[in-house]
């Protein structure tokens, strides 16, 4: 057994725009489910430019959530969820698991001040990739 100094991420060509622990839901088979609690992350890659939202588990550091942020309706339009001013929900093609699929998650924060602090960093994050030409371009043909 190699004991490593140095355990990789895949988070070291990013930069941290915004962490916050709270709470991760995924709705499946008609019903809210967890998925885990741990920091909530915008993460800027330093060279392309593009910003994901990246969720680990905090306990086993699992990849619970994992999409760019993106300003293509009907994808990254945060909605309270059920009138909730402390959880946000929103549908990603979410890359957690092996194969991207259509997720429809959930945060749940401790407050609602938290909760807003993630809202305005969510929509500064879509801003950042829409100066990204690949999303720019998805966003116009989706009309967005």
């Amino acid at each position: 057994l190699d004991v490593k100094d140095v355990v990789e991420t895949g988070e070291e060509g990013e930069e941290e725009l915004y962490s916050q622990r709270s709470k991760l839901y995924r709705f499946r088979d008609g019903e809210w489910k967890e998925r885990g609690l741990g920091e909530a992350k915008l993460l800027k890659h330093k060279e392309t430019g593009k910003v994901r939202f990246m969720l680990r588990q905090e306990k086993t550091m699992k990849i619970q959530a994992n999409h760019y942020v993106v300003a293509v309706p009907p994808y990254c339009d945060l909605q309270p969820n059920a009138g909730s001013e402390k959880c946000w929900v929103w549908l990603a093609q979410d890359c957690a698991e092996e194969l991207a699929s259509h997720e429809r998650l959930a945060l749940k924060f401790g407050t609602t001040e938290l909760a807003q602090k993630f809202r305005e960093a969510f929509d500064n994050a879509k801003e950042l990739n829409m100066k990204v030409p690949e999303f720019a371009s998805l966003a116009a043909s989706a009309g967005g």
